[in-house]
């Protein structure tokens, strides 16, 4: 397939790792070649490269261009650790393998091309998905269950439960040149393909998608307004479908081709495709999270009193009334009222002794000044309802901010699992409660900071 083998020669970008919040590293993980599409499995990284293989058989394309073969090397603290080796998938034979991912029990799902034209379900499309049992299965795979007559199909993505999977294909009849798929396991059967919809795929390229634990579905776009070249981008599957995708907001996107992406269940730190500076490479990427000293707990905003002056009890309630006068505009009568704010501000609470026979006015017995102000917090807007298994999401705001301007959000969701921006998803694999901070940093000075906290139910 020569549409797909093109974008996966030319689907790479930029970065250039300047920004306080995220250390990003390039990764030499062959020695010469290029190196793509990274999936982290089991403390192990996999990816595909075209360096020169060592022994003397080596197998190349129409154009003179080396196949893409599979390749593994251990992690360890998220970061590579020791020599990539190649897997034992019959090494060196004249197929393209572009990319690997595992499905919940742990089968091995590569996106390859062979020469064999006798599979009816795959003919005329030289890339197509193959299932191989294990890492060491030398066998040629067999054509997944998910297919796409006559249409190259590469790239899948399963979800941790292993209901949900996402691949890439160029039909005719979809959006663009490439669109992503989804089908949904039901009765221990993939259900048909179904396109993503108009909001997700463009006229362009939509490539290399990746399901993240959180809900988040992580893929590459060249076809969107504010970028012509790759950039990742997120959606979420709702009731109505899936949500308008988001730039990510990682400096991970650059002004090249960025895909390929793959991230720690806490989203802290991973792996993406760049060609920044010039050929196709793996980056790494840790977020700098900023440690807060100081965590506070959510205070509601309210603005409701009860007043009541224990002077006032001397006078005899046969004789003498009580009349509360608030500068706000409101007028009580009674030796004890309620009364609500509309919202901050400095207030003057008055009260007065009143002839209970005349309804004159006689004398202030007390008067003060009272001082509102919002507490100073991060706000965290909880979602109703959240229950175990859903993905939820969480919004924090700036109006009770007045010290410094935010310049990000930071979510820690008390199960392990951590987000950054205004918004947070999360799903929550149990039912319990969960302390939720979010904290923020100031854009004026990194040594000002703020951190919120509140406890939520998860059903």
């Amino acid at each position: 397939m020569r549409k797909l083998a093109t974008y996966i020669a030319t689907m790479l970008a930029a970065l250039t790792a300047t920004a306080q919040e995220v250390e990003v590293m390039t990764l030499n993980l062959t020695d010469g070649g290029t190196s793509i599409n990274p999936v982290i499995c089991d403390s192990t990284l996999y990816f595909a490269s075209d360096k020169k293989n060592d022994i003397t058989i080596n197998y190349y394309n129409q154009y003179g261009e080396r196949f893409y073969q599979l390749y593994q090397v251990n992690l360890r603290k998220g970061k590579v650790h020791g020599k990539a080796k190649s897997l034992m998938l019959r090494s060196n034979r004249p197929y393209n393998q572009t990319a690997i991912a595992f499905d919940a029990d742990k089968v091995m799902h590569v996106t390859q091309n062979t020469q064999d034209k006798s599979e009816e379900t795959i003919e005329g499309a030289p890339f197509a998905i193959y299932d191989y049992t294990s890492t060491t299965d030398k066998s040629d795979g067999v054509p997944s269950d998910v297919k796409m007559r006559f249409a190259n199909t590469g790239y899948p993505t399963y979800s941790r439960d292993g209901k949900l999977m996402i691949f890439v294909s160029d039909i005719a009849g979809g959006q663009g040149q490439t669109d992503l798929y989804y089908c949904e396991k039901i009765n221990g059967e993939w259900s048909e393909p179904q396109n993503m919809g108009s909001n997700i795929n463009t006229s362009g390229q939509e490539t290399t998608p990746f399901i993240h634990p959180s809900g988040k579905i992580f893929f590459a776009s060249n076809g969107r307004t504010d970028s012509k070249k790759l950039d990742i981008y997120y959606t979420t599957r709702t009731e109505n479908g899936f949500t308008d995708p988001v730039r990510y907001a990682l400096k991970v996107n650059g002004n090249q081709n960025d895909y390929g992406f793959c991230c720690s269940d806490d989203e802290e730190w991973g792996y993406f495709t760049s060609n920044r500076h010039g050929t196709d490479k793996i980056y790494f990427y840790r977020q700098k999270f900023p440690a807060f000293e100081e965590e506070h707990e959510l205070q509601e905003e309210n603005y409701c009193y009860t007043f009541f002056e224990e002077s006032a009890e001397n006078y005899d309630p046969e004789q003498f009334g009580f009349k509360w006068t608030i500068s706000d505009g409101h007028k009580y009568n009674g030796l004890e009222v309620d009364h609500c704010f509309d919202g901050p501000g400095d207030y003057t609470i008055e009260l007065s002794v009143l002839d209970k026979t005349s309804g004159e006015e006689l004398f202030t017995i007390a008067q003060y000044e009272m001082e509102l102000t919002k507490p100073e917090q991060v706000n965290i807007h909880v979602p109703e309802n959240i229950k175990a298994g859903q993905l939820v999401t969480f919004v924090a705001d700036d109006k009770n901010i007045t010290k410094f301007t935010p310049k990000t959000y930071y979510w820690d969701f008390g199960n392990g699992t951590k987000g950054r921006g205004e918004k947070g998803s999360v799903t929550f694999s149990k039912k319990g409660t969960y302390r939720v901070k979010c904290g923020t940093v100031a854009a004026e000075n990194s040594s000002l900071k703020l951190c919120t906290w509140t406890y939520v139910t998860v059903e």
